[in-house]
Parts: C-alpha cells; structure tokens; sequence
C-alpha cells in the first residue's frame, strides 16, 4: 500500500509531534482528570449508571434522566442490527477507565447500512470509546432534531461505510451550534469502501471547534485512486469553524471550508462564512494525493501557520476559490504555492512555499516539525494574536526575533 507505515511506530511519531505525554490512569469509575493535551474534562452530572453489555447500555440510555453519565466498562459493545440512539440531553457517554478505556462500539462491518451512534440531543458527550464497523456513520449529530454542543472527545472512530462523524440537517433547521470533536483519532486501516468518506462532515454546523485530532487515510478504494471528500469539512452554510492544531497523515484531501460555488437554500448563497484554519499539520507523499486546505465560498477566512507537506497531483497546497471566497493566508509553510481559483481573494502574507522534505523531522512518519536552526522559515513569519498565545503541545509562544512559518516553532535540535 503506498505510504502505508506501521500504525505503532506512527502513533509514537504522532504523540511526539503533539508534545504529550501519556495520561494516568483512572480507575472504574473516577473521575477523570482535565485531558494533559487540551485541557478538557468531562461535564458533572448528577447521576452515574454503569454498564457491562450491550443491553444494559441500550437499558441506561432509555430510562437516564437528563444529566446522567453512563459508564461502559471495558469490552466490546456489539450494536447487533440496531444503532444507539441518544435523545436525552447532557448525558454523558464515556469509558468507565477514562483515556485508557477499552470499552468499544461495533458493528458487523461497513456492509451494514446504520449509523452507530445517533445523537437527537443537547449538550451530550461522547468521550474514551473505540466506534468502527458500520456502513453507515459513527456518531451522526443530528442539526435537524435540535442537537447542538455535542462534545465527542477521544473518541477512537475507525472502519466505518461512509462519514467517521457526521453532522446533518434539514433545509430549514437551525444551524447545529457550538459541536466539540477534541483529542480524537479517525482513520480507516486501509481505505473507506467508497468515495463517499469524510472524517468530520458538518452541513450547517456554527461555531464548531476540531482541535487536537489525529485523521489517518481519510481516502477511498484504491481501484478508484484513493478519491474520496475532504478530511475535515463543513459546508451547507455552516460559519466561524476553529479547524487548529490537527494531524493528518496520507489523506486525499484535507481541510475544506466550504464546497459548493453556490448555495441557493442559504443566505447569500454561501456554502460557509468565516472560520480559521490553524496550526495543522498536512502531510501526503503519496502520487494521489489531493490540495491540502481549501477555502471555498467563504468570505473572510483566517489560515495561518500550517504546515503542509503533499506531494500530489496538484500544483499547490493552500486555494482559496470562487468570487464569494475571502481569506487572509500568512505565516504557513508549504511545499506548493498558495493560489487564488475561480475568482477568489485573499491578502497573502509570510507564506513560505518552497519546503522540501530535508526541513522536517520525519515527513514518512508524518513529523513536520522544523529539523534545523538554519532553515528559511525560522523567524518568517509575522507577529500576530495566535503566534503569541500560549498554546498546549508544541504550539508555543516564538522562540526567535518573530514566529517560524508553519505550525511548529522550532525549539533547538531533537
């Protein structure tokens, strides 16, 4: 398989570039500590069910009350026909073991048409699960029933028909608001079974945040040459998304605000509005490979300090596209040109295009932190809000006279 490397040896490589070190262990039952990556931990509630099959889950989700946290002790969780339904709201979802959990959802494989997890609820949290094996969708928020800030948090999602996560809507809902996919991993082991795959698809999403997630083969059949929809997208009018501080390692496409040159269903006929693109890293060295982050129909976008490293069938890395797209595009570091399509405007600034591989740590492995003090992006980038934040991981204020291009500020030889 091209590109294909030992998923072990990629975790490590992985959690090296993210600068973390492993969580400690909760017992059954615990309360699990803030997340060591980003800060987050799990909503209090005012009553604890724990579960041990599949019918117990499917007992607790029916009868729990709002404000209930159902705990799945470790082991498998088989769906057996029927999907999970959560219509309750700010019930929380976990593995009773916290970040070591080893409590997972299964289907019977991407041949059965369900979704595993539907969410019809506010305010719910999925967090410390392994989801895989459906034809369908694992986790559908559903917009359309009134589901908004869905926090999915180390979440495992893999293996699945069509979407990892899926948020969907009606033509006259109101937007889905306020979603949280955190600290997550989705990924297929080889490829999707079609081209009809994403690993976050948001249709009339506002205000999500995808941050800290690792995305791996997010890529169709091969008999097809890997094609499939972007690895993070929201359109279908969806507005301000926060896409930051993500991996994604041998994805066809990347990270997509907005898709469609016009949307006659939504104001202005906008497929997205705003949003911000921060300190991804993209990596593909694959011949398939397809544009890494593009903005499409979305005026007044930020993208900023990304790394991006794809070795494609295009000629660029970062577009901005069509006479509605706007953007402000600085501080990324890329081994193609940023270019304007289709009559797209964008204010270029402190872009460095020209990375070769010999600039990174280990861009086989995905680790596209800067490998040396003599490189031209160190210092090329300009001074600006996100660049002086205080950021977890690897994602820290600048070293040097101003920040390094790219998502990583180099901090001395490894």
């Amino acid at each position: 398989m091209p590109g294909s490397i030992s998923d072990n040896r990629l975790a490590v490589a992985i959690l090296l570039l993210l600068g973390l070190s492993s969580p400690a262990r909760s017992g059954p039952g615990q309360a699990v500590e803030s997340c060591p990556r980003c800060g987050w931990s799990p909503p209090k509630t005012t009553a604890t069910m724990t579960v041990r099959t599949m019918n117990e889950l499917r007992r607790a989700v029916s009868r729990a009350g709002p404000g209930t946290t159902i705990l799945l002790e470790d082991g498998v969780y088989h769906l057996n026909g029927a999907q999970l339904d959560i219509s309750v709201p700010r019930l929380v979802l976990r593995g009773s073991q916290g970040p070591r959990s080893r409590a997972a959802i299964r289907g019977r494989g991407p041949d059965e048409r369900m979704v595993a997890i539907s969410v019809s609820a506010s305010d719910v949290t999925l967090a410390d699960l392994t989801i895989s094996q459906v034809g369908f969708h694992g986790i559908q928020v559903r917009g359309e029933s009134g589901a908004h800030r869905v926090a999915i948090h180390h979440v495992r999602i893999l293996d699945t028909g069509q979407q990892l996560i899926k948020g969907s809507a009606a033509q006259d809902s109101r937007p889905c608001q306020g979603g949280l996919v955190a600290c997550s991993t989705l990924e297929y082991t080889e490829s999707a079974p079609s081209d009809y795959t994403n690993g976050v698809d948001i249709i009339n999403g506002e205000r999500w945040v995808v941050r800290d997630n690792i995305l791996r083969r997010i890529r169709g059949p091969r008999a097809q040459g890997y094609r499939a929809g972007p690895a993070v997208l929201f359109w279908g009018g969806s507005r301000d998304t926060i896409v930051e501080r993500n991996v994604l390692v041998d994805c066809y496409r990347g990270i997509a605000l907005g898709l469609e040159r016009t949307r006659l269903d939504r104001p202005g006929g906008l497929d997205h509005r705003g949003g911000i693109i921060r300190r991804n890293a993209v990596c593909n060295l694959n011949p398939w490979a397809d544009e890494a982050i593009e903005v499409n129909a979305s005026p007044g976008a930020l993208v900023e300090h990304n790394s991006v490293l794809v070795e494609g069938k295009v000629p660029w890395s970062i577009s901005i596209r069509f006479p509605t797209a706007s953007a402000r595009v600085r501080n990324n570091l890329s081994n193609h040109q940023v270019i304007l399509r289709d009559g797209g405007r964008a204010e270029l600034t402190a872009n460095i295009v020209d990375a070769r591989r010999d600039w990174f740590i280990d861009p086989v492995r995905g680790d596209l932190r800067l490998a040396r003090k003599d490189l031209p992006a160190i210092d090329a980038g300009i001074p600006d809000a996100s660049s002086g934040a205080r950021n977890k991981g690897s994602q820290s204020p600048y070293a040097g006279k101003a920040p390094d291009a790219g998502a990583y500020e180099f901090r001395g030889a490894r």
